[in-house]
């Protein structure tokens, strides 16, 4: 067998918004998670798109990121650049 196997961790970033919901307060929910998705990739972080998903009783705003394997090295690195 040719593959090679790699295991990744993903957080799972999420806010939930009670319904109903009002418009002003969805776009600020959706402004916040694509600011935190996007302080995530500006540090070499890979990060999915901010996803909405609408329920009966809630709205729910998220996103994934992959988790570094060492955190604190990962960070370093990133911000001494």
């Amino acid at each position: 067998m040719d593959a090679e196997k790699t295991v990744r961790t993903i957080d799972h970033h999420e806010w939930t918004i009670k319904q109903p919901a009002h418009h002003t307060e969805v776009e600020k929910t959706f402004a916040v998670a694509e600011h935190d998705r996007a302080a995530l990739a500006s540090r070499g972080v890979r990060t999915g798109d901010v996803h909405v998903h609408g329920g009966d009783d809630a709205l729910v705003v998220f996103f994934e990121a992959e988790r570094p394997k060492n955190p604190k090295r990962h960070l370093r690195e990133h911000t001494d650049a």
